[in-house]
């Protein structure tokens, strides 16, 4: 029996040093990949520039916010909008790091942003059923892969990756209490992170139905749960923390959509807004505009979401029909970061690509040839359908 068990045993720990240094392999390839991006943009650069050539757009949001903090009312520079906006855990996470350590406010959050996406990776090894070659692909998406300059540079995306992950584990072993508290974070991170408690809810409802084979008793089985009801209390107190603080601070618990007035975005229709997108053809050529690649990114998310109902993964589905859709009805603006972001609907679509061998090695081809491609649109002038 010992001999036939030790060949288990062996395969077993070679699987689990994989989910260690798989993430590790791609974290060098991505560092690579979009260093050489950069020497191929901006040949005349200092190679010392590489990590400040990454940060653009919010980047510099969050660079001021890490290191003051945020703006009062009104700002003292007149200009038309404070930093309200951004949610506050990851950027004065970073800050209070930066007080810790002997290196520039950037190099601080690169650094752990490269640390926080890489445990992204290994933790959402359960969420894969033991399927390596999907684990390997998404792996290779967070930190070798065509956005993961989101990933790895100084923007939300890796703190909202690592904490949804561990949401949607705690939920798939029943944990609700760890799921609450890891909501908690994920709704200081970004607003649709507060819907993760209907996450919670939702699974703890099909767990009742999966162990009894009945809708009935779900309510008396939830109050009987104090740990369950402790978790769907405590989570959302991210978000209202924030909104205490921006009551206290400026006299505005809802500074963060009142200042989308100011960014000048939209409020309308998201079935509108897509479809105006879909048809902004391009007045030459044939390559999709900007407003194309947007909405088709838009519409990527909610096939796969889709995909993750009729599969009756509800708790993921419904998170990510939520947390896409949402920010549609302020147009298409930033799209792409949030499904690229969107943790459910890229660990379905590297299972999907994981199906088939040949399917597999034309996936991985096609995200490190893309790692490399996409960053050097993002170093360009070409980067205005990824802000």
């Amino acid at each position: 029996m010992q001999h036939m068990l030790q060949p288990a045993i062996a395969t077993s720990r070679s699987r689990a040093a994989l989910i260690f240094i798989l993430p590790l392999l791609f974290l060098v390839i991505g560092l690579a990949l979009r260093f050489l991006a950069f020497r191929v943009a901006q040949p005349e650069a200092d190679p010392s520039a590489f990590i400040t050539a990454m940060c653009r757009w919010d980047c510099s949001w969050y660079i001021k916010m890490a290191q003051t903090g945020y703006d009062p009312f009104p700002v003292p520079s007149r200009i038309n909008s404070g930093n309200w906006a951004f949610f506050p855990f990851y950027p004065l996470l970073v800050g209070a790091v930066r007080l810790l350590l002997p290196f520039a406010t950037l190099v601080t959050a690169t650094g752990l942003s490269l640390l926080t996406t890489y445990t992204a990776a290994v933790v959402a090894w359960p969420l894969f059923d033991k399927d390596l070659r999907a684990f390997t692909l998404y792996a290779a998406f967070l930190l070798s892969g065509p956005f993961s300059f989101y990933f790895t540079s100084f923007f939300t995306e890796p703190m909202f990756v690592l904490m949804t992950t561990v949401v949607f584990v705690m939920l798939k072993r029943s944990n609700y209490l760890g799921a609450g508290l890891a909501t908690i974070l994920l709704s200081a991170t970004r607003i649709v992170g507060v819907f993760a408690t209907l996450s919670i809810v939702v699974q703890a409802a099909l767990d009742h139905r999966a162990s009894t084979g009945s809708w009935r008793g779900l309510v008396g089985a939830f109050l009987k749960r104090p740990n369950l009801l402790l978790a769907i209390f405590i989570a959302p107190l991210g978000l209202f923390a924030y909104m205490a603080f921006l009551n206290f601070y400026i006299g505005d618990g809802l500074a963060f959509q009142h200042v989308q007035r100011s960014w000048g975005r939209p409020f309308g229709n998201p079935l509108f807004f897509v479809w105006q997108g879909l048809t902004s053809w391009p007045d030459m050529g044939f390559w999709p505009t900007t407003s194309q690649w947007l909405a088709m990114a838009a519409v990527l998310g909610i096939v796969l979401t889709v995909v993750l109902a009729w599969r009756r993964q509800w708790a993921q589905a419904l998170f990510a029909f939520i947390s896409l859709t949402l920010p549609l009805f302020a147009g298409l603006a930033s799209v792409i970061r949030f499904t690229a972001a969107m943790v459910p609907v890229t660990v379905l679509a590297m299972q999907l690509l994981a199906s088939r061998r040949w399917l597999f090695a034309l996936g991985l081809l096609a995200i490190l040839v893309l790692g490399y491609v996409i960053p050097l649109a993002w170093l360009g002038n070409n980067n205005v359908p990824l802000a």
